[in-house]
């Protein structure tokens, strides 16, 4: 297989600049000089003309410490990093501070490997820039200025794609590096995976129980090697017994040796060997020995070094360089015949082949789609990955992968599972643990290991917090995971969760039997809270005392949400009305989560993703009344015109009735609080402020709107006398709250001739009470 990913330009052009720069830079540079610099300069050059980049390195950064404005200096060592294919992108610090100590004539070069230094690190731009600046020192008369100038346009042309490519990348695609088990600092390359999907092959050029090098490039001969998957991810395959089963014996040589694929069965495995394909078969429980395939497929004197085979067995496309190839490597397509022997070999069209590279060709299993890499077409820098469709027939025109697939680096070997969401590809991208690297990807994110609900617990009735216990048991594992309690002062709690996992939710609150409801919580790929509004009341349903508790479950991101259409012109005011929402110096959510809870008064559950609405009603102990004949009378207290909130003298009453509440007979009780109002009207004041809301007015709405208004206000009224009696002790248990409005008056309202009572009407703002001794049926 034996791949060069490099530049040979750019390392042709790096070995004739440093020529000259050695003789040229050591007269600049060596006079003055102590000696341990002068050695260590000579060391760190030699390194580098040797391609031993990691000496070179730590070479040239004693340099560079010793002396961080020397241009010479920081240039060399920038070379250093931008050759060693690992790391590169440590260049870039080491180049402009070259660039910066230095006349812009004095290196020109550096202009040129600033640029591709930038172009690696997906900041094109800046790379096209750089190689604007350097295009002013190329003397373009000249046949090697007319080479480096193609040169230099070719890479601002792929700046430009890559600019195209991160403005459009693909943000639901999930890279990841398979990890330091199986990708070393050497190169690792050309995944297959079994159909199990659990055993993965590929190609390496690590140094391993001392195999030779190939005396070419002085890199180790390539092997083929097995990983296995496991919980803890992909784990390096050594047992012989169990290498049997996915690679014939002898796989590797002293030679080249590199995987290619497995058939669709995963019974027939193709591998790649004294530069042709060869064949082995899985039958009887064994691999037979590897048979190479016939001359129309091993062309003589061409090299062969990448295949996929149709998952009926009949299709072969495969990479050869031929005299009748568009240029460079192309992908050809050969099918067999009924005799077994493949025919000879069609030349894709040029919307798979340019005059440039073409490798790693892989169909998908339904044949519809080609995956193949690219040096040409319209890549970003190196091989980018690309898919044509077959369409009547015909291979469509090569497109692009973009971001994250493809890089400014090599990207090749894209491989793709049956649902062509998950699979891998090699990459030499700057972010890897060696020079090539395998790496997975996946449509579907990886979930996080935790995430967090908040939310907030209260009265329905009486619209106050609850301070309550919430315990979230796994279904899957019947096992509590976590609980909370929610703050008595605003209601809110806070829950740690697993993503994507069901759960039974128990609510222990104050004032309310224990209730349990089961919730889902939603896969997810990015760190954000989820949200739960909790309300709990007591009602009757068909005569019997029922506990409602109802969850609007707003499980996705409310950032996000901000860009829903239906976030525009919520109404936040009157959420105040609907939830109890009390700002404390501690809740930095405040704002957040009455936005949230208001937007979801405008979600549909069934329409909308991650948001639910469950409704869960219990039946409980009802309470009945028994001689309350002998029990204390206490109040009425009573209100301003239009107010709920409460005077000297109605707090001097509610102590009365704390004190009696608080006695070994008081705490037999429950109080009945009801809120009333006058019934006055203002005709005047609803036509305005229908007017304002643009409503139609009559004189039946306006009757309606006044008595809906008195009923919010009673509400209010018996609200605020709760409060206070819960501040000094009484617990919730021992309160119930009932909201009349104006329809049950102490007095008449009106007087005979249908003017207004004021006197009346200031007796009927009031809450009475009655208290009442409990049984329980």
């Amino acid at each position: 297989m034996l791949l060069n990913f490099r530049n040979s330009f750019t390392k042709s052009l790096l070995i004739k600049t440093f020529c000259v720069l050695v003789g040229f830079l050591s007269l600049l540079n060596v006079n003055g000089q102590e000696i341990n610099k002068k050695k260590t300069l000579r060391q760190a050059r030699k390194a580098l003309y040797k391609e031993q980049y990691i000496n070179a390195q730590n070479e040239y950064m004693k340099l560079v410490n010793a002396e961080p404005t020397n241009d010479i200096y920081n240039f060399e060592a920038g070379l250093s990093y931008y050759l060693s294919t690992h790391q590169q992108t440590k260049s870039i610090p080491l180049f402009e501070a070259a660039l910066q100590n230095s006349k812009e004539d004095t290196i020109v070069e550096l202009y040129y490997f600033l640029g591709k230094s930038y172009q690696l690190n997906s900041e094109f731009e800046k790379a096209n820039a750089s190689f604007e600046k350097f295009d002013r020192f190329i003397d373009h008369p000249t046949k090697s200025g007319k080479m480096l100038k193609n040169d230099v346009n070719r890479e601002i042309e792929n700046n430009k794609n890559g600019i195209n490519y991160l403005t459009n990348k693909n943000d639901k695609v999930f890279i990841e590096n398979i990890g330091e088990k199986v990708n070393s600092i050497d190169r690792e390359y050309a995944p297959v995976i079994n159909k199990n999907g659990d055993i993965l092959l590929f190609t390496s050029r690590r140094n391993y129980k001392g195999n030779k090098k190939d005396k070419g490039d002085l890199l180790p001969y390539e092997d083929i090697y097995a990983a296995k998957k496991t919980e803890a991810g992909w784990n390096l395959l050594t047992d012989k017994a169990e290498l049997k089963k996915y690679l014939p014996d002898n796989v590797n040589t002293k030679k080249h040796d590199a995987s290619i694929t497995y058939s669709t069965d995963g019974n027939t495995i193709f591998t790649y060997k004294k530069d042709a394909i060869w064949q082995s078969n899985f039958k009887d429980g064994s691999w037979s020995t590897l048979k190479k395939l016939d001359d129309k497929i091993n062309a003589s004197k061409f090299n062969v070094p990448s295949v996929t085979i149709s998952a009926d067995g009949t299709t072969m496309f495969f990479v050869s360089t031929k005299k009748d190839g568009i240029g460079g490597k192309d992908i050809y397509k050969s099918v067999k015949k009924s005799n077994g022997e493949w025919e000879l070999p069609v030349l894709l069209s040029n919307n798979i082949n340019t005059v440039d590279d073409e490798d790693a060709p892989y169909l998908t299993e339904d044949g519809k789609t080609l995956y193949f890499s690219s040096t040409g077409h319209a890549t970003m820098g190196g091989y980018d990955i690309y898919k044509s469709e077959l369409v009547n027939g015909e291979w469509s025109l090569a497109e692009n992968l973009g971001f994250p697939y493809n890089s400014p680096a090599d990207d090749i070997y894209f491989i793709v599972d049956k649902s062509n969401e998950n699979g891998f590809f090699s990459s030499s991208r700057v972010e890897g643990n060696g020079t090539f690297d395998i790496y997975s990807f996946s449509a579907t994110c990886k979930n996080l290991e935790n995430t967090e609900i908040r939310g907030i617990v209260y009265n329905n009735e009486l619209k106050q917090p609850i301070k309550s216990t919430l315990t979230l048991t796994n279904l899957s594992t019947n096992k509590e995971e976590t609980s909370a309690t929610s703050l008595s002062t605003n209601g809110k709690f806070l829950l740690v969760a697993k993503p994507e996992s069901q759960y039974n939710l128990s609510i222990v609150a104050e004032g309310f039997n224990p209730q349990t409801i089961k919730i889902s919580t939603p896969k997810q790929c990015d760190y954000f809270q989820l949200f739960s509004e909790i309300s709990l009341e007591k009602a009757k349903v068909n005569g019997e005392d029922v506990q409602i508790a109802t969850l609007r479950n707003s499980f996705f991101n409310s950032e996000e949400a901000k860009n829903n259409p239906a976030f525009t012109g919520i109404d936040t005011a009157s959420i105040s009305k609907e939830v109890p929402l009390v700002k404390v110096e501690t809740d930095n959510n405040y704002t957040t989560d009455k936005e949230l809870i208001a937007l979801s008064r405008k979600l549909d559950p069934k329409t909308t993703a991650e948001f639910t609405m469950i409704s869960d009603t219990i039946k409980v102990d009802r309470l009945v009344v028994t001689n309350t004949t002998n029990t204390p009378a206490f109040g009425p207290i009573y209100f301003d015109f239009d107010k709920h909130n409460l005077s000297n003298d109605a707090k001097k009453e509610l102590d009365k009735i704390i004190n009696f509440l608080k006695t070994e007979e008081g705490k037999e009780m429950v109080l009945n609080i009801k809120g009333h109002t006058d019934g006055k009207r203002d005709m005047e004041l609803n036509q305005k402020i229908f007017a304002k809301r643009k409503i139609t007015f009559t004189k039946e709405a306006s009757e309606q709107r006044s008595k809906n208004y008195n009923i919010e206000l009673s509400k209010q009224r018996a609200e605020t006398t709760v409060k206070y009696l819960k501040q000094k002790g009484i617990k919730a248990i021992q309160i119930t709250t009932e909201a009349v409005g104006e329809e049950e008056p102490s007095k008449p309202n009106l007087n005979s001739d249908g003017s207004n009572n004021l006197e009346n009407q200031k007796l009927n703002r009031r809450v009475t009470f009655k208290l009442n001794k409990q049984s329980v049926l």
